[in-house]
Parts: C-alpha cells; sequence; structure tokens
C-alpha cells in the first residue's frame, strides 16, 4: 500500500486561510469594526504559524499590535 503524503495540501490551505483572514480583517477594519479585526488577526496569525510562515506570522501579529494600541483602549 502506498502511503499518502497530503503535507503539502494542508500547508498550502494553512496559507490561503490565513491570507484570506487577514484580507477580510481588513474589511472589517474599514468599516470600524475593530475588535472583529483583532479576532481575524488572530486566526490568520495561527494559520501562519501552522504553515510555519513566520513572515506572514510576524507581519499580523504587528498588525493586530497596531490595532489593538491605537483604536481600541
Amino acid at each position: 500500500m502506498a502511503n499518502i503524503n497530503t503535507e503539502k495540501d494542508f500547508m498550502k490551505f494553512f496559507q490561503n486561510k490565513g491570507d484570506y483572514l487577514v484580507e477580510l480583517s481588513e474589511n472589517h477594519f474599514k468599516t470600524k469594526e475593530f475588535k472583529k479585526a483583532l479576532e481575524l488577526l488572530n486566526q490568520a496569525y495561527s494559520m501562519y504559524r501552522k504553515c510555519n510562515n513566520t513572515d506572514d506570522a510576524e507581519r499580523t501579529k504587528k498588525r493586530f499590535l497596531e490595532i489593538k494600541s491605537n483604536f481600541l483602549k
């Protein structure tokens, strides 16, 4: 029986899901739904970490902290 390796598919899924969540968070940010934007960025960060994309994870974390400190007191 042959081994089926789906790791690449999962990595691509996590990357695409992270990208989608970041885009969605920006839409919420534009409509001043800051808490929802932060929630989505948090989820995106988790997706990027799952696929070992540290660059996008750090960019997402930076955006999260930026919104949190500038728009939520």
